[in-house]
């Protein structure tokens, strides 16, 4: 009878050790489980529903649509979206608070969408690349390999002339063509044009003119489902008084404040689509 009183009182004992599932508040499953200390701890496992109680987590966009979008889908009483822009910088980070606060209860601001303009792979070309003195080859590459970028009309000066794609693949043809000859001087025309010339061992040392345009101008594209910028660039060059040879390069014009024109638009869409949003300019 002792032995079985005894058996009894250790089954109890160890059952009273396993861990015990049981509901809380909403629902959710809470897991008490004895620490080892004589006492318990407990765990709310909202994990084992069949979905969450409430929408959270933040999700990161990569353009101006995307962003709008997912803020209208999920927008509710109290949703708020914060811009924290700095135009001549060109950076410009945006937070949307789906479940923010409202005037006047409190809300959990734990479902947020996060977005910050990427360069297009364009853009970051043009960008790495102004100012970088390139040799013959290396420049013609250039140009051929960002020709679709390149326009003839400026939108806001039906006056002013540039090359059309085509004449400045032409010319970085001519490039690669008179990369293995000496160049003597280089100036510049009435017409605004550059004159080079050179001379070519296969021609008998004759020289020979090369001309060139001294600017030309590209559809700038700065961030990823952006507008498009008219973007001038001037065309540099130094010609070596030892070897001849030949060094080009670009400068984009005003290329800091196109970046701020375009970090501004993307604020001013939002604002647009955000009519009944509340937005604040700076940090959650």
């Amino acid at each position: 009878m002792e032995k079985q009183q005894q058996n009894i009182i250790e089954t109890a004992l160890s059952a009273a050790k396993q861990p015990v599932i049981t509901s809380g508040a909403n629902g959710t499953p809470v897991i008490f489980y004895p620490n080892g200390k004589d006492s318990w701890d407990y765990a709310f496992e909202t994990q084992l529903l069949d979905k969450p109680l409430r929408k959270k987590g933040t999700t990161h966009l990569h353009d101006t649509a995307s962003l709008i979008k997912y803020v209208q889908k999920h927008q509710q009483e109290g949703t708020q979206v914060f811009v924290d822009a700095d135009y001549s910088k060109g950076n410009i980070e945006v937070t949307a608070i789906i479940n923010g606060h409202t005037s006047q209860d409190a809300d959990w601001a734990d479902h947020r969408a996060f977005y910050s303009p990427r360069h297009t792979p364009a853009a970051k070309k043009w960008l790495d690349n102004t100012g970088e003195k390139m040799n013959q080859a290396q420049f013609a590459a250039f140009l051929t390999n960002c020709a679709r970028d390149i326009v003839s009309k400026n939108p806001d000066n039906e006056n002013a002339v540039y090359p059309t794609a085509a004449e400045v693949l032409d010319f970085a043809l001519n490039l690669e063509y008179t990369e293995k000859t000496t160049f003597k001087q280089g100036y510049r025309e009435q017409d605004g044009r550059i004159n080079f010339t050179f001379q070519s061992e296969d021609a008998g040392k004759t020289e020979t003119n090369l001309k060139a345009f001294e600017r030309f101008a590209i559809a700038f594209t700065p961030f990823q489902g952006g507008d498009s910028y008219f973007v001038e660039a001037l065309l540099k060059f130094r010609i070596d008084k030892n070897s001849g040879a030949l060094v080009l390069w670009y400068e984009l014009q005003q290329i800091e404040a196109v970046i701020e024109q375009a970090t501004a638009d993307i604020a001013k869409t939002l604002q647009d689509a955000f009519a009944d949003i509340d937005i604040y300019f700076g940090r959650p």
